[in-house]
C-alpha cells in the first residue's frame, strides 16, 4: 500500500489540480463532472495518458446510420489547460485499439479493423520527430484488439482480447528494451474488454470482461496473477465484482487506478450500457460501490490523471451511436 506520507502528497496534488472548467452535471455534490466535448464522436477508441494529455485514438466516429466509419484521428485533451488538440494521425484505421504510454512515448499495439479482423502490427510515436515508427509486430496467431492494457517500467501487457471473432485467454508482454513479445500464463477463461491493473507488489489483476465477442456473455469474476519468479504463477480467484448488483456482470468498463483502487465505470452487459461505478482494493480484496455515472456509457476506455478518471466518448446504449462527451470522475471533488 501507499505509505501515509505518499498518500497525503497524492491527495494534496489532486486537490490542487481541481478544474473549474469541469462542471458537475448532477448538482454541487456530484463526483462526476462534464469536461469540454471531444472534437469528434468516438466509439471503441484507444485511450491512454501521455504526460498530462488524455489521448483518444481511432475508433468509430460515426454511427450505424452513417456507416460506422473508422477514423485514424488521434485527439488529445490537456488536463491542465483544459483544451483539445491533435496528435499525428495513426498509421492505421482501427477500433478497440490497445493503446499504452511509457515515458514520453505513445504505443499502438494491435486492434480491430472495420471488418473486426484482428491486427498485430505495432507502432510507437517518436516524441522528438512526432512520427509513427513501426516496431516488432505480434507473432502470427497473437493478433488482437480489445485487450486489457497495463504497463510497468519497460513493459506493456495485453491481457485477453478479441481475434477471429472470439475472446482470447492468452496474455502478451512487450519488452521495450529488446523490442520482443512473449507470453504470460493464460487466463482461466477467455476475456474481451476486461479491466486490469498492476499492484505495487507486482500482482496483475483482471476484473470482468466478456466471454463472447458480441458482449452477450458478461462476467464479473476477478483474477490475480502472482509476480514473475513466484513458485506457482497461475491465476488465482479474487472477490467478484459487486457494484451495486451482486453479482455485477459487465465488460468494457472505462477503468483506471485512482488512489490505489481499480475504478470500473460504466461498461455493458447483454444488450445495454451501464451507469454503475465500483472500486476494487487489491490489498483488502474488497469492492466498494461508488457514485454512478450521470449517464450510461459503454464502448469506450478510460484513463486516470491527477486523482481523476477520464471517460471520453462511448455510447449511451448498445445501438453503436458514438458520443463526444468527456465525463470526469473526481472522488475528492464532491464540492465544486
Amino acid at each position: 500500500m501507499l505509505r501515509l506520507s505518499a498518500l497525503a502528497a497524492v491527495l494534496m496534488c489532486a486537490a490542487a489540480c481541481h478544474d473549474e472548467d469541469i462542471a458537475p452535471p448532477d448538482g454541487p455534490s456530484s463526483a462526476w463532472g462534464l469536461g469540454p466535448a471531444l472534437p469528434r464522436p468516438a466509439l471503441e477508441p484507444g485511450v491512454a495518458l501521455l504526460g498530462q494529455q488524455i489521448v483518444v485514438a481511432g475508433g468509430f466516429d460515426t454511427g450505424v446510420t452513417e456507416g460506422l466509419d473508422v477514423t485514424a484521428e488521434i485527439d488529445a485533451f490537456d488536463s491542465l489547460v483544459h483544451t483539445w488538440g491533435r496528435l499525428p494521425d495513426a498509421p492505421v484505421r482501427w477500433t478497440a485499439i490497445n493503446l499504452a504510454t511509457l515515458g514520453e512515448t505513445l504505443y499502438l499495439l494491435g486492434g480491430l479493423d472495420a471488418q473486426s479482423a484482428a491486427h498485430g502490427e505495432a507502432f510507437e510515436l517518436d516524441a522528438s520527430t512526432q512520427r509513427w515508427v513501426a516496431i516488432a509486430a505480434m507473432a502470427a496467431g497473437d493478433e488482437r484488439g480489445a485487450a486489457g492494457v497495463v504497463t510497468t517500467p519497460g513493459h506493456i501487457y495485453l491481457v485477453g482480447g478479441i481475434a477471429g471473432g472470439a475472446p482470447l485467454a492468452t496474455c502478451l508482454e512487450y519488452d521495450i528494451t529488446t523490442n520482443t513479445w512473449s507470453h504470460l500464463p493464460d487466463l482461466p477463461a477467455p476475456r474481451a474488454h476486461p479491466a486490469v491493473m498492476w499492484t505495487t507488489d507486482g500482482i496483475l489483476i483482471l476484473a470482468g470482461g466478456f466471454e463472447s465477442a458480441d458482449a452477450s456473455v458478461p462476467r464479473g469474476d476477478v483474477w490475480a496473477l502472482a509476480p514473475a519468479g513466484s513458485a506457482s504463477r497461475v491465476w488465482q480467484p479474487r472477490t467478484a465484482m459487486v457494484a451495486p448488483a451482486d453479482p455485477d456482470l459487465r465488460g468494457g468498463c472505462a477503468y483506471g487506478v485512482v488512489f490505489g483502487e481499480l475504478v470500473c465505470a460504466g461498461g455493458g452487459d447483454a444488450g445495454s450500457a451501464k451507469t454503475a461505478v465500483a472500486g476494487y482494493d487489491p490489498y483488502l480484496d474488497v469492492w466498494t460501490p461508488h457514485e454512478a455515472m450521470p449517464v450510461a456509457r459503454a464502448g469506450t476506455q478510460g484513463t486516470p490523471a491527477g486523482g481523476r478518471l477520464f471517460v471520453p466518448g462511448g455510447s449511451a446504449s448498445a445501438a453503436l451511436e458514438p458520443t463526444d462527451t468527456l465525463y470526469v470522475y473526481s472522488p475528492l471533488d464532491t464540492m465544486h
